[in-house]
């Protein structure tokens, strides 16, 4: 127990209600300073800032160390968090007594992308959705012993192989599962192998051949071979979920294109929208498609598109996925967002975001869903605790990074923004949001002249999308350029005679120029799209110097918001 310290040191700390500093906070836990730093960015460790001119020190109260402990411990996790923050193996391949003291955490397996065997280019994407389906497969089989990296982390390893070793370091994997597909006409053949990413043991193989549309069999039958090959190790036993409906030749082959468009860009999210409708235009009674077809709507939350329309089908999609299978995660966090994001009914938020979680921890999408939840009711806290899952699920993908830059955003930890977007910008340098975005928070902290540097960049790119925009004008509003953000926002303004444009970013333009009115007009219009980032707006920083004006606290009444709750500072 940290607060049972034995040395004299320790026992002043831990007698104190408060703890001053990180190195206090350090030895109240017995980990070093860098460990605590990062259970608080990733695990909701609660820290507090006081922030005075432009830096801030930290301070953290024992009876709150003391709960969150105790949370982890009620999980199985206390004593493992280190690992699970640090992106670690989860489960130590050593002595047996290293084996048997961290048993009780869960083992994280990366899939790598199926080899293509056929030689025949076109089968390329049918291996990457196959692996895509392995993946939320094995993710299902066993949700409490088993996390599994996201495909986006994993697709990277395609182009550039690398050692079992290393590739285990990277993404925080104990195992890894390779294997290769080759397909001729209806008939398939897979073979895998399971091994440890730490010494690179061989654990488990097999191979398997089938014929379309049997494929699913197969992936289950794989999915319970990888569960039952650490079981020993583990203690865990394989969840059995049913089917919703086999699939002809054709319409599984347009679901897996579908799942295959798997890249952030207005493109790709079309593609997989035309081939998964193509899917359940064959087959309208597997439900898969529908929760896949939901995603690919949501996925366009921050774009230029028709809040009204999407969510639409977000509502219908996620519904009829979860009459034809109610144990299907990944469409119970697509309800959870629709009734958060649309319909505002944040008790329903809950149930089905938890849910979500519940029955897929290894899926990235029901912890940003969930993360959403608590970001809205002010439980920032756990909030960045569930944004800190979807890191470790999915530690290489910059869409998921852009989502946890704009939730710590609307948390005001301006610190985690800036580490995720230099991070999202190791991955994709030429990433205009996440340039804009790093321009912003670089201004929120008065580093004005690189600030100015990375929005120069992202115009450079093609910085035009109304989120964008919006970013931009704040940033340059906030650097001291101001006529440059009024000119883009003008700019703005005038585009909405031509083009479709989302009113909440123009209020977030108004807003970082004190254009209250405006801001408020924009607000009121935005609240007619029916815009899902009003669920954000009482705990939004931008709009923090209109709030107390009557018309904002008439908007939050209609959305079914209480008054402005400030995150922790």
């Amino acid at each position: 127990m940290p607060g049972a310290a034995t040395h004299a040191g320790s026992m002043i700390i831990a007698a104190r209600p408060r703890l001053d500093s990180w190195k206090e906070i350090a030895t109240y836990l017995k980990r070093s300073v860098r460990t605590v730093r990062r259970w608080e960015r990733q695990e909701g460790l609660p820290v507090h800032r006081h922030r005075h001119h432009m830096q801030a020190t930290v301070y953290a109260f024992v009876p709150e160390i003391d709960k969150w402990l105790e949370e982890h411990r009620m999980k199985g996790s206390a004593d493992g968090v280190a690992a699970t923050i640090a992106a670690q193996p989860f489960l130590e391949h050593g002595s047996e007594a290293s084996q048997e003291k961290h048993h009780n955490r869960p083992a994280v397996i990366a899939v790598l992308p199926l080899r293509n065997l056929s030689g025949d280019p076109e089968q390329e994407r049918f291996a990457d959705g196959l692996t895509d389906e392995l993946i939320t497969e094995i993710g299902h089989c066993c949700p409490d012993r088993l996390r599994v990296i996201g495909l986006t982390s994993v697709m990277q390893y395609k182009q550039m192989p690398k050692d079992i070793k290393q590739i285990g370091q990277e993404l925080g994997a104990d195992y890894i599962l390779e294997g290769g597909v080759r397909r001729h006409g209806r008939r398939v053949r897979l073979t895998a192998r399971l091994l440890a990413a730490r010494d690179q043991a061989h654990v488990w193989a097999d191979s398997y051949e089938t014929q379309l549309p049997s494929i699913f069999s197969l992936q289950q039958t794989l999915a319970s071979q990888v569960a039952d090959s650490v079981s020993a190790k583990l203690h865990m036993h394989s969840k059995k979920r049913r089917r919703s409906a086999v699939l002809s030749f054709a319409a599984h082959s347009a679901y897996i294109e579908g799942r295959s468009h798997f890249l952030p860009t207005a493109g790709e999210f079309t593609k997989s929208i035309e081939h998964l409708n193509l899917a359940i235009e064959r087959e309208p009674k597997f439900a898969p498609s529908y929760a896949e077809l939901a995603l690919a709507y949501f996925r366009r939350l921050f774009l230029d598109y028709p809040p009204v329309v999407m969510f639409k089908r977000i509502g219908e999609d996620a519904s009829m996925a979860l009459r034809l299978d109610p144990e299907l995660a990944r469409a119970h966090s697509m309800l959870a967002a629709f009734h958060l994001f649309n319909t505002w009914t944040i008790a329903k938020a809950d149930r089905e975001s938890r849910q979500a979680v519940q029955l897929n921890p290894s899926d990235p999408w029901a912890h940003i869903v969930r993360a959403s939840y608590h970001l809205a009711v002010g439980e920032f806290q756990k909030a960045m605790g569930a944004l800190g899952r979807v890191r470790q699920l999915d530690p290489k993908c910059e869409e998921t990074g852009l989502w946890f830059a704009t939730f710590a955003y609307i948390a005001r930890r301006y610190d985690l923004v800036i580490e995720d977007c230099q991070r999202v910008l190791q991955l994709e340098p030429s990433s205009a949001i996440a340039h804009v975005a790093l321009g912003l928070c670089l201004a929120q902290n008065g580093e004005s002249v690189l600030a100015m540097s990375h929005c120069e960049r992202a115009r450079e790119l093609g910085c035009s999308s109304g989120v964008e925009i919006s970013l931009a004008c704040t940033a340059y509003t906030l650097a001291g350029e101001r006529d440059t953000a009024e000119r883009l926002y003008q700019e703005f303004v005038a585009s909405d005679a031509t083009q479709y444009t989302r009113y909440m970013f123009l209020a977030h333009c108004a807003a970082a120029l004190r254009e209250e009115e405006q801001a408020l007009e924009w607000l009121f219009k935005a609240y007619e799209q029916r815009e899902p980032l009003l669920v954000f707006l009482r705990i939004d920083p931008r709009f923090h110097s209109i709030s107390g004006n009557p018309s904002f606290r008439k908007l939050l009444g209609r959305i079914g918001l209480p008054g402005e709750r400030k995150p922790e500072t």
